[in-house]
C-alpha cells in the first residue's frame, strides 16, 4: 500500500513539474514580446528571472544558511548549471526561435543526464540506453535543422542554445543526486539560487531593466509574466524538482520531459506558432530515445 502511495506521489510531482515547466516557454515569450514587438531583451528577462526567484526563496536561504558553508561547492555547481547558465541560454534562444521548438528541445534532458552520469559520475549504462541516447540525438539534430513553417531544411544557431541548456541540466541533476542528496530539497533550491541571484541583480542594473520599465508602457505587463516565470518555473518548481530527485533517480526524474513538450506545443499552437509534420516526427524520435533510457533503468531497478 505504501509503495503504491509513494509511486502516486512521484507521478503527481512529475505531472505538476511538466505543467509548470512546459508553460515556462510561453511565459518567456510573453516576457520578451508584446504583440510581436520586443519589450524586454533576453539578458533582461534572464537577469530578472534569477533575481526574483532568489528573492522568493530568500527566507529559506536564511533558514538553511549554515548548510551553505559546508556544501558550497556542489551548491555552486547546481546553481550555475541548473539555474544561471540555462536561464540566459533559453531567454536568448527565444528571441529568435519559437517557444514550442524550445520546449521540444528541452526533452533532451534525460539523455544528457545519462551521458553526464556515465562520463563524469561513474554511473552504469546499458546498451538500450546507448541506443536511446543516439535516437534522441538524431531527433534533436532533425529539430534544429527543420523549418517549423515549411518543414524544409534550415539552420539557426539559436536552436542550439536550448540543447546546451539541457546539457547543463544533465550536470545539475547528477550533482544534486550524488553530492546533495542529504540536504532538504528546499535548502538545495534556495541555496543554489544564492550563487546566481546576485548575478541577476547585477544583470538587471547593467541591462537597464529599471529604465525599460520607466520608458516602455508595455514593460510592466511583460515583467508580470517574468514574475510568474521566476516564482513558478524557477523557485517553486526547483523545490519540487529536488524533492523528486531525492525520491527517485536522476534519469527517472528527468523523464518529466516526456510531458513538457506536449504542454509547450499546445501553448505554441494556441498562440499561432507554425508546426511542421517533420517536427512531430523528430520529437517522436527524441521521446522514443527517452523511453529507452528510462525503461532500461526501471527494468533493472
Amino acid at each position: 500500500m505504501f509503495a503504491g502511495r509513494t509511486r502516486r506521489t512521484d507521478w503527481s510531482l512529475l505531472l505538476i513539474l511538466a505543467l509548470i515547466w512546459g508553460s515556462s516557454f510561453i511565459l518567456m515569450k510573453r516576457g520578451l514580446f508584446h504583440e510581436g514587438r520586443p519589450v524586454l531583451s533576453g539578458m533582461q528577462l534572464a537577469s530578472a528571472r534569477l533575481l526574483i526567484a532568489w528573492l522568493a526563496l530568500l527566507p529559506l536561504v536564511l533558514k538553511h544558511y549554515d548548510l551553505l558553508l559546508k556544501h558550497w561547492r556542489p551548491l555552486l555547481g547546481t546553481g550555475v548549471l541548473g539555474n544561471g547558465i540555462p536561464a540566459f541560454l533559453y531567454a536568448l534562444a527565444q528571441t529568435r526561435i519559437e517557444s514550442s521548438l524550445s520546449g521540444m528541445l528541452n526533452s533532451l534532458t534525460p539523455l544528457f543526464t545519462l551521458l553526464v552520469g556515465v562520463l563524469f559520475f561513474a554511473s552504469r549504462v546499458r546498451m538500450a540506453q546507448v541506443g536511446g541516447v543516439l535516437l534522441g540525438l538524431i531527433g534533436a539534430v532533425g529539430l534544429v535543422l527543420t523549418d517549423p513553417a515549411t518543414g524544409a531544411p534550415v539552420w539557426s544557431p539559436f536552436a542550439l542554445l536550448p540543447v546546451l541548456g539541457t546539457l547543463c541540466y544533465g550536470f545539475s541533476a547528477n550533482i544534486v543526486k550524488h553530492h546533495l542528496y542529504m540536504l532538504p530539497a528546499s535548502a538545495t533550491a534556495a541555496l543554489a539560487l544564492t550563487f546566481v541571484g546576485p548575478v541577476g541583480a547585477l544583470g538587471c542594473w547593467y541591462t537597464g531593466v529599471g529604465e525599460t520599465l520607466s520608458n516602455d508602457p508595455d514593460a510592466w505587463g511583460a515583467m508580470g509574466y517574468v514574475i510568474l516565470l521566476a516564482v513558478l518555473s524557477s523557485a517553486l518548481s526547483l523545490v519540487l524538482w529536488n524533492i523528486l530527485l531525492k525520491r527517485t533517480s536522476a534519469i527517472w526524474a528527468s523523464s518529466v520531459t516526456y510531458l513538457m513538450p506536449l504542454v509547450a506545443i499546445t501553448w505554441g499552437l494556441l498562440d499561432g506558432e507554425p508546426m511542421a509534420w517533420k517536427q512531430f516526427a523528430m520529437i517522436g524520435l527524441i521521446l522514443g530515445g527517452v523511453y529507452l533510457v528510462t525503461a532500461a533503468r526501471d527494468a533493472h531497478g
